[in-house]
């Protein structure tokens, strides 16, 4: 265990008039446990664009596996939890961060959430490690980049084995960022054996 301690990374998916409703419902039972032992920070990100795929992406730090569970015991938790719905789809893991690009939490202001969540066999992954390091290593000399962070899932077995978390001063400096020839060419040799479903967010609630 490091200073980071382990961090839980849920994706939804799910349409864009209920997105204002499960982060409510996500505000109530995080409120329920954020004073649980083992609870650092968690935060529930929105999507900009209704298009993309992940409408909601939540990222919460933890001591640990066994502190959540502690906290998930609890008996009002357990009762919020079973109101869920049937309209989201929700994939959840346990990440450990792999890679990272400049210092988090270094921002200044809100500025905009980029996330990649990657569809890749376990297998596979060290083997793109190398890909996805030269393009972070080009995105992080770009203006208006502030952090990037590769997160790699602990159980093989996880939806998206792979999720990216970069913050930048806006959209448009991502986009520029983006467009860059270099960052292109980069882009269009990465390896076809990952899926890629990338976004930009903005939080909606954190605690």
């Amino acid at each position: 265990m490091t200073d980071d301690g382990i961090i839980l990374i849920d994706t939804w998916e799910l349409p864009e008039d209920r997105i204002d409703e499960s982060v409510a419902r996500w505000r109530e039972r995080v409120g329920l446990i954020h004073t649980a032992p083992g609870f650092r920070d968690a935060r529930m990100h929105r999507r900009l664009a209704p298009e993309s795929r992940l409408g909601l992406v939540n990222v919460a730090h933890w001591d640990s596996v066994e502190a959540r569970d502690e906290a998930l015991s609890n008996p009002a938790f357990t009762a919020s939890a079973a109101t869920t719905t049937s309209y989201a789809t929700v994939h959840g893991g346990w990440y450990h961060v792999a890679a990272e690009f400049g210092t988090a939490g270094s921002d200044d202001g809100p500025g905009v959430t980029f996330i990649n969540a990657f569809e890749i066999a376990a297998d596979h992954i060290d083997e793109f490690l190398p890909h996805w390091r030269t393009r972070a290593e080009l995105m992080s000399a770009a203006p208006g980049f502030r952090d990037n962070r590769l997160h790699r899932a602990v159980d093989p077995d996880t939806r998206f084995q792979l999720v990216n978390i970069a913050h930048w001063d806006s959209p448009e400096a991502w986009g520029a960022a983006r467009t860059n020839p270099r960052f292109q060419q980069r882009l269009s040799a990465a390896p076809d054996f990952a899926t890629a479903n990338p976004a930009l967010f903005r939080v909606a609630a954190e605690f």
